[in-house]
């Protein structure tokens, strides 16, 4: 998409602008930030507050831990929401997603069903009511064991001195490899193979 183009198109109708953070056809992403910029001085200039919608559905686990200085998220004022897909980089099985907003404020009460559950209420933003959570445990002990970086805990040895501690503290590295870690193979990886596919001249 291009930024100028796009924000060239909005009007008093536009509901949002979508960005895309890793498309499906070959991994790229939008200029998020210029199209920032461009809506600010738009939106300054016509009393409008259209904001972004950033779907980064491929590159919301990417994104953060190989590129933490591009301002693609929440660091840029117009971005008020942003989908992620966990059964992607997330390496969760399908099918789980995250949408996430800046604000309560930036989601419209008149998207929101509430139900009378048991007796009380029960806002829900769904397409189904009812789901399995199987999904949802398996992101948070994705998120909870990969964590961001790989970290070092003290731990002492089995040998303990005469005040009954240990005699030396050694650190060893916890399993945790951190999802960086990861996206740094997988980018790795893919490299090689594009390498190997130009090397075929097809």
């Amino acid at each position: 998409m291009d930024p100028e183009q796009a924000v060239e198109m909005v009007d008093e109708n536009t509901i949002c602008v979508a960005a895309i953070l890793g498309s499906t056809l070959n991994g790229e992403f939008e200029d998020v930030k210029r199209i920032n910029d461009l809506l600010e001085e738009k939106n300054k200039q016509t009393g409008w507050e259209t904001p972004i919608h950033v779907d980064a559905a491929s590159g919301g686990f990417i994104a953060p831990f190989l590129y933490p200085e591009l301002e693609w998220d929440f660091r840029l004022p117009w971005v008020k929401s942003i989908n992620v897909s966990g059964h992607k980089y997330g390496l969760v099985y399908p099918g789980i997603g995250w949408c996430v907003w800046r604000t309560k404020e930036d989601l419209p009460d008149e998207l929101i069903f509430h139900i009378n559950y048991l007796g009380s209420d029960q806002p829900t933003f769904t397409l189904n009511f009812s789901k399995g959570s199987s999904q949802v445990i398996a992101q948070y002990y994705q998120l909870i064991r990969h964590g961001l970086e790989v970290t070092s805990l003290p731990h002492r040895s089995g040998q303990e001195d005469s005040f009954g501690k240990g005699a030396d503290t050694i650190y060893i590295h916890t399993i945790t490899q951190g999802y960086r870690n990861i996206m740094e193979n997988c980018q790795e990886n893919a490299m090689v193979v594009k390498e190997g596919l130009e090397k075929t001249g097809r």
